[in-house]
């Protein structure tokens, strides 16, 4: 007994017209996920590659720098930061803003360290760190306190004790830059930046 071959329906013009759109959106679909996720691949990719070629030495370049007013660092830094700092708000060498504490340590009535303590990160920190480092040298870009500002999260437990944690310093153009980090105390982290002056 010859069984029935079954017969192929065949598909219509409007079936047809809705598989060839299905075909073409999941074709554009595929196209961009397959671009973001291989951007994403080749971007960290090339993040990983230049921070190991990255040559950190010059963060370590023993250079001097003149000594500075309160009052010029303040213009200093009011002349590149969105937020100004008010040199009449300043009580006991602190200034409080968006629950950063500014700290200046006055020498000879010139500042020899600023430091910025916080509780956690975020862009107004790094903003704040990034304007002050400039504020204190002029000739030292954004790109470099970005460097400086993730180095020394990354070496901060450099030395530690059962208080704090300490990150490596780094010195670059007249400043030195550390980070410690605090058990228990008003603020978590204290980024600080001193002014290495000719004696």
């Amino acid at each position: 007994m010859k069984k029935k071959k079954k017969e192929k329906t065949k598909l219509t013009k409007k079936q047809i017209i809705i598989l060839v759109i299905i075909t073409i959106i999941l074709g554009i679909i595929c196209y961009f996920a397959s671009t973001e996720i291989t951007k994403s691949i080749i971007d960290h990719k090339t993040m990983e590659e230049k921070m190991k070629n990255e040559d950190f030495s010059d963060l370590r370049e023993v250079d001097t720098i003149d000594n500075i007013s309160l009052d010029n660092l303040l213009n200093n830094y009011n002349d590149i930061s969105n937020q100004d700092i008010d040199i009449e708000l300043i009580e006991d060498n602190k200034i409080i803003i968006d629950n950063i504490e500014i700290e200046f340590v006055i020498k000879d009535n010139n500042v020899s360290i600023v430091s910025i303590n916080f509780n956690k990160k975020n862009n107004t920190v790094k903003s704040i760190i990034s304007d002050m480092i400039m504020a204190n040298n002029g000739d030292i870009d954004e790109d470099t306190t970005k460097l400086v500002y993730n180095k020394v999260f990354e070496t901060l437990g450099n030395t530690s004790d059962e208080k704090s944690k300490t990150s490596e310093f780094f010195q670059y153009k007249g400043l030195e830059f550390s980070l410690k980090e605090y058990q228990d105390n008003d603020y978590k982290y204290s980024f600080r930046i001193g002014r290495i002056i000719e004696e």
